[in-house]
């Protein structure tokens, strides 16, 4: 199985742990953050990953040099417009990837059991892993969310009127995903690539509900984060 993961940011929410190095790399329990992501999906079943680099890139190369999980190819693709958004990432990757694949963010942790969710149905479709919450769940604050009915994702976004679940930042993609990713998109966020998918019918809800995962954007997440790994190095 194989994966895209998104690490050319430059993590300007978590200065000045980025001031030196890429978000990807800011230690959590001793490890860098994008060690946690890695581990998740080999242990989901994902043998080849490709990670997209931008801000400090070299640095990411460097690291994982040493830090592969065993069993696991990494192959790296440039973001060199990594400031114009996330959306330009996934673009790099396009020529990386043959069939399906699951996306995941350097800076999202998840549980492998939420991964193996996502990926256990082979219907040619694009999906999403989402978490089920109400409106008064702390984790909504600044989190994408989606509106979700009948196993789809009907609407995605950080202001979206109805919601009732987040988005856990994992996906399914098809190539149908790369088809999506219109010329006026390729320079912005992701949510508005996926939100287009849903708006089309085009994006499903995997219910992750109960799941652990965590997105890292500050230094409360990173110390959220920490409390959450436990000595084994995964979520607990």
């Amino acid at each position: 199985m194989q994966a895209i993961v998104l690490a050319a940011g430059d993590g300007g929410r978590l200065h000045p742990y980025t001031s030196d190095r890429p978000k990807a790399l800011v230690p959590l329990r001793g490890r860098p953050i994008i060690s946690h992501v890695l581990d998740a999906l080999r242990d989901a079943g994902v043998d080849d990953v490709v990670i997209v680099v931008g801000y400090r890139g070299d640095q990411i190369r460097e690291a994982l040099a040493a830090l592969a999980p065993q069993g696991m190819r990494l192959r790296f693709c440039e973001n060199e417009a990594y400031l114009q958004g996330n959306a330009r990432s996934l673009w790099a990757a396009r020529g990386s990837v043959q069939g399906p694949f699951i996306l995941a963010m350097s800076d999202h942790l998840v549980e492998p059991g939420l991964l193996r969710s996502l990926a256990d149905r082979a219907d040619g479709r694009c999906r999403l892993a989402v978490d089920h919450a109400a409106e008064s769940d702390p984790r909504a604050g600044d989190a994408t969310k989606a509106r979700v009915e009948g196993g789809r994702v009907l609407d995605l976004g950080k202001t979206i009127r109805g919601w009732n679940a987040l988005d856990t930042g994992v996906f399914w993609c098809t190539p149908r995903v790369f088809d999506a990713l219109a010329p006026s998109m390729r320079d912005g966020e992701l949510a508005e690539v996926f939100a287009s998918l849903a708006r089309s019918g085009d994006l499903d809800a995997v219910d992750v509900s109960g799941r652990r995962w965590i997105d890292i954007d500050t230094e409360e997440d990173l110390r959220s984060a920490e409390a959450m790994v436990g000595d084994d190095g995964r979520l607990a």
